[in-house]
């Protein structure tokens, strides 16, 4: 399997589970979210919010900063549409 295909289905994967579709749409309405309000928010366990969190930040949706002992997490706006415009032009693109 080549590294572009690796990456699509790290990033489709990423998206395909509810859970993380609202945490994406909380970080879009709040702009940047320290990890823990991200939990408190949906009432998960911080394993659980951690794990979310890094599968959608290894799949390049989303990026965090860190300020002292704790991490912020926001959408990474621009690798997201670069990776959608990547899959356009191989989806779309005449052979």
């Amino acid at each position: 399997m080549n590294e572009s295909n690796t990456k699509f289905i790290k990033f489709f994967k990423a998206l395909a589970n509810e859970e993380r579709l609202e945490i994406i749409k909380l970080l879009k309405k709040n702009t940047e979210m320290y990890a823990q309000d991200v939990e408190k928010h949906f009432y998960l366990e911080q394993s659980t919010t951690s794990h979310h969190l890094n599968t959608l930040k290894r799949a390049g949706i989303t990026k965090s900063r860190k300020e002292g002992r704790n991490i912020y997490y926001s959408m990474d706006y621009e690798n997201f549409q670069k990776t959608l415009k990547e899959f356009e032009g191989l989806v779309f693109d005449q052979p």
